[in-house]
C-alpha cells in the first residue's frame, strides 16, 4: 500500500507520452529520471519529474526488473502503447490506463479502494476520508491524514470533467488530466461529487472484455464465470468501470455478438463462457482490426 507518492500532481496531458518516449529512446531507460538534467530534458520541474516517474509505475507502463524495485523497464503494456497508440489519442487507451491505476493496490491504493471497495456513488471529502481511513486501519496500516487528503484531491483532479481551472495558475498547472475525458466524476454541489455511469459510446465492448479476461487469467479462474463475478469481484469490469447491472448485460450482449463469449441464463444460473484466447491477443486484435475470433468449442 502507498499514498501521496504523486507529489500532489495528477497526470497531465502529454506526460505519459513524454515518459514512454524517454524510457524507450534513452540508453539509460527509466534510470534517466534520476539524473540532474532530467527536469531540463523533459521541460518539467523536479517535483513533476518525480511525479511522472511515479505515474509510469502506477500505470504499469514500466515494470520492476529487480526484486528491490530499484530498476525498471518498459512493460508489455508500455510496449503495446508504443506499437498501437504512441500519442495516446485513442479513448480506449485512456480506459486501459484508468484500468491499470484502479487495479494497482500497491502503488495507487486510494484509487484501488475508491473503485473496488468504497461503493458510494455520491460523496464529499468527509465521507471519503472516513471510509478510506477505516479501510486502511482494517488492513493493519496507519497513514497520516495529510497524505490521505493529498490522494483525495489528486483523485478528484484526475477524473473531474467539469473542474474549472484557476486563471492565475501557471501554464503547467493548467494542463488537464487526460482521464477527465472519460467523464467518470462530476460535481453535484459545492462539496459533493458523483461517480458517473459509464458512457457506452466511450467504452468499447472489446475493452470491457479485455478486463474480464484479464481478471479471469490473473485469478486462475475457469473460462466459465458468472455475471456476479463481473459485477462484484475486485478488479473486474463492473467495479473498475462503475457498471450497473444493465450496463453489464449490455456489454455481455455486445461481446456475444462479437463471438467473444456466450451467456447462459437458464435455471437461474447466469454463466458466461469466455473465449479461449489470452487477453493480450484480444487487445491486439481490437487495435489491429483483425478478424473476429470464434468461441472455442
Amino acid at each position: 500500500m502507498s499514498f501521496a507518492r504523486h507529489e500532489t500532481f495528477y497526470i497531465r496531458d502529454g506526460w505519459l507520452r513524454k515518459g514512454i518516449k524517454l524510457v524507450n529512446d534513452s540508453k539509460e531507460g527509466f534510470e534517466f529520471f534520476k539524473r540532474e538534467e532530467a527536469p531540463d530534458y523533459l521541460g518539467m520541474g523536479k517535483n513533476m519529474v518525480n511525479s511522472l516517474r511515479f505515474w509510469l509505475q502506477a500505470t504499469r507502463i514500466v515494470e520492476p526488473i529487480t526484486k528491490n524495485y530499484t530498476k525498471f523497464q518498459l512493460s508489455n503494456f508500455g510496449k503495446f502503447i508504443i506499437d498501437n497508440d504512441p500519442y495516446l489519442e485513442e479513448e480506449s487507451t485512456l480506459w486501459l490506463i484508468h484500468y491499470q491505476i484502479a487495479t494497482n493496490k500497491e502503488y495507487t491504493t486510494t484509487w484501488y479502494w475508491f473503485f473496488n471497495i468504497f461503493g458510494h456513488k455520491e460523496f464529499d471529502e468527509e465521507t471519503f476520508m472516513y471510509w478510506l481511513n477505516n479501510y486502511i486501519i482494517t488492513e493493519g496500516f496507519k497513514v497520516a491524514e495529510s497524505s490521505l487528503k493529498k490522494d483525495y484531491q489528486c483523485l478528484i483532479n484526475t477524473y473531474l470533467f467539469e473542474k474549472k481551472l484557476l486563471k492565475n495558475n501557471s501554464p503547467e498547472d493548467n494542463l488537464n488530466c487526460p482521464l477527465r475525458n472519460l467523464k467518470l466524476l462530476k460535481k453535484i454541489s459545492p462539496k459533493t461529487y458523483q461517480l458517473n455511469r459509464v458512457n457506452r459510446k466511450s467504452l468499447h465492448p472489446y475493452i470491457f472484455f479485455y478486463v474480464v479476461k484479464k481478471w479471469q487469467e490473473e485469478n486462475n479462474m475457469p473460462l466459465e464465470i458468472t455475471i456476479n463475478n463481473i459485477m462484484e469481484d475486485h478488479c473486474n469490469a463492473g467495479k473498475v468501470f462503475n457498471l450497473s447491472f444493465d450496463d453489464v448485460i449490455y456489454y455481455l450482449e455486445e461481446c456475444q455478438k462479437l463471438n467473444l463469449l456466450k451467456v447462459s441464463r437458464t435455471a437461474g444460473l447466469d454463466s458466461v463462457n469466455l473465449v479461449n484466447k489470452n487477453s493480450e491477443e484480444v487487445l491486439n486484435q481490437y487495435y489491429n482490426n483483425e478478424d473476429v475470433i470464434t468461441l472455442a468449442q
